[in-house]
């Protein structure tokens, strides 16, 4: 997925990664040339030679205003607030600015709600969108729940799905009928 990501982002832009994690993503966008990279995680790890990760949650950005061309939530808005993640993002994107969304969402219609680490809402597509017209117009959608099934597969066959999601979590995922994509939209 860090490929597709990268590809949907303007080259040589300022990129943050909303809730990097690990790095992996973050990392990968540093060796493919951006201008700039940086991260926020609620608890980042130590500081090492790679891109700088501040400390913050998608709700409370530790960014100036309009310091960002792009920023990118990679399975991470289905863990937030939404209404001030929305806000936050627009108020550190240039006007004009990407945000990439790349999350869970629910082909069943109905908005789940799950209160665990790995899961917290999953919207249908439409109900995401709501949550970002305000500030954003959609530029693309692209459904990518067949990659996600290959990725679930892979993981499962080397014997890591539980590292991943509890059975319980699986339940409500298969009741949503859980897809991923990946939503562009450009600041107003």
């Amino acid at each position: 997925m860090p490929a597709i990501i990268a590809g949907k982002l303007p080259p040589g832009g300022r990129i943050v990664e909303i809730g990097s994690g690990n790095g992996i993503l973050l990392s990968y966008l540093a060796a493919s040339g951006f201008q700039s990279v940086m991260g926020v995680e609620p608890s980042p790890p130590p500081q090492g030679n790679g891109p700088t990760v501040l400390a913050g949650r998608a709700e409370a950005l530790p960014l100036p205003d309009a310091c960002c061309d792009a920023a990118v939530m990679e399975c991470v808005f289905s863990l937030c607030e939404a209404e001030p993640s929305v806000r936050e993002l627009s108020r550190v994107l240039v006007p004009g600015g990407i945000a990439v969304i790349a999350d869970l969402f629910s082909g069943s219609g109905g908005t789940v709600l799950h209160r665990s680490p790995m899961v917290r809402r999953v919207l249908p597509p439409d109900e995401l969108c709501v949550c970002f017209h305000r500030y954003f117009d959609l530029q693309s959608f692209e459904d990518h729940t067949a990659e996600l099934r290959n990725l679930f597969l892979q993981t499962l066959f080397q014997g890591n799905a539980q590292r991943f999601w509890d059975p319980s979590e699986m339940e409500e995922l298969k009741k949503a009928k859980a897809g991923y994509g990946i939503w562009i939209w450009k600041k107003h």
